[in-house]
């Protein structure tokens, strides 16, 4: 790092992005070739623990929505309360054992002296030298809210769009993500990664095929164009969650994952008073009151089934599904958050894209509660083709951190930015 940089605070430290970053420091720190090898084999394994976790989770999601799947606005606030309970007792283990320490733990509240841009000559409008005195935990206010409102939006268009539009809607946040790094972390893009973008996307697609065939066939359910766009735009706030870890990991790299797994979480609970009034609004309680669900829900979540002329359920298999289901969560979203750290968002929410179809192929075998699902070949070409997808996405990020872009623009190469044709020119091996 630069030496003029090892006097500044690490929070105002500038920003690069971290795959970038992660090669070039390397370079820079003089870093043998072996370790940088290693770090991509941790993050390959990263990538294939995202994926296979995700599908166990998706698994272990459905046969747990079979004696609850009536409580689903129910289980989305317990799951907020159980995740700020374990993300900060496991935070606590990990400070008692030395993993994390105390200037971790206290990070997101740490302020910045307000006239320290214009220590630094910094030329900065007021309310931009404010917002830069803030702690970094109007970052985590911000992930908490974004969290909240996409399941919210997510739970309000699911009853009204069919399963398979639900996954295929779902797509759209991986382009939300790739936008998002381009405009709050000005990360470059070249056309190759927007390609291996594209072909993730293509692939996720094609294993969705059958679904949408079957449900065109058999008229299951309707879905109408508003709430296939609100499941859409629902994924664009997970997305601005996403990058905005990414930042703060980009400005703390040795900072404890559970710091940012158990702030997030708790500001997500945090807001939940604020999103009761929509989901009200949107019947998300079965046409009951708040506090007659919560009780039934309670009810179910024990094993016992409520007495509900409104919501049917068979709640006897009940807690055992939840219990699983959480485990595997949270492993998913702790190998998530490490890949996202190492890596980027937008190669995790790739990365998540093969969950689909690896889930389908899991849905084969006899599962409790839920039985088995009929395997299409649409589904393995489509797992071929987004791993294929994955792994081009990688090799030109390698590639373009060796051959950094000279342009200023802030996207992929466009015929407009400066400098686009000597820097396509350096990729011209790649075609």
């Amino acid at each position: 790092m630069n030496q003029r940089l090892r006097s500044v605070p690490r929070e105002q430290q500038p920003y690069t992005s971290v795959e970038t970053d992660f090669v070039t420091s390397k370079q820079i720190a003089g870093v043998s070739i072996k370790r940088s090898t290693w770090s991509e084999v941790v993050i390959f394994g990263l990538m294939l623990l995202v994926i296979i976790s995700g599908a166990f989770n998706r698994v272990a999601g459905k046969i747990m929505t079979e004696p609850m799947g009536n409580y689903s606005f129910f289980l989305s606030l317990f799951n907020s309360i159980m995740y700020v309970i374990l993300y900060f007792m496991i935070l606590f283990a990990r400070y008692q054992m030395g993993f994390a320490t105390w200037d971790m733990i206290t990070y997101p509240w740490k302020r910045t002296p307000l006239n320290y841009g214009i220590q630094r000559g910094e030329d900065k409008t007021s309310l931009l030298r404010i917002w830069d005195s803030l702690p970094p935990a109007k970052y985590f206010v911000i992930m908490g809210f974004m969290d909240g409102f996409g399941n919210i939006l997510g739970l309000i268009a699911t009853p009204h769009i069919s399963g398979p539009m639900t996954s295929l809607m779902s797509q759209a946040i991986v382009l939300f993500s790739l936008l998002c790094a381009l405009i709050i972390l000005r990360t470059k893009y070249t056309y190759w990664q927007v390609w291996a973008t594209l072909l993730v996307i293509a692939g996720a697609t094609i294993s969705l095929i059958p679904d949408i065939a079957n449900s065109e066939k058999n008229k299951t359910k309707t879905s109408s164009l508003a709430f296939c766009l609100v499941m859409a735009i629902s994924t664009l706030p997970n997305a601005i969650s996403f990058t905005l870890k990414e930042l703060v990991f980009a400005k703390r790299r040795d900072l404890d994952i559970f710091v940012v797994n158990s702030h997030s979480s708790l500001f997500q609970l945090l807001w939940w008073p604020l999103f009761l009034p929509i989901t009200l609004l949107f019947k998300q309680t079965g046409g009951q009151s708040l506090g007659v669900y919560i009780k039934h829900g309670f009810q179910c979540f024990g094993g016992f089934t409520p007495n509900d002329k409104f919501l049917k359920q068979d709640c006897s298999s009940d807690p055992w599904p939840y219990f699983i289901y959480i485990t595997i969560n949270l492993l998913f979203n702790i190998v998530l958050l490490l890949l996202l750290k190492r890596a980027s968002a937008l190669l995790g929410f790739m990365a998540i894209k093969a969950i689909l179809p690896l889930s389908v192929l899991l849905f084969y075998f006899n599962w409790p509660l839920i039985g088995k699902t009929p395997i299409s070949s649409f589904v393995v070409g489509g797992l071929v083709v987004i791993l294929l997808g994955l792994g081009l996405f990688r090799y030109t990020t390698l590639t373009k951190n060796k051959y950094p872009m000279e342009s200023k623009c802030c996207s992929c190469w466009l015929p407009w930015c400066g400098g686009g044709e000597q820097y396509k020119s350096k990729f011209a091996n790649l075609s």
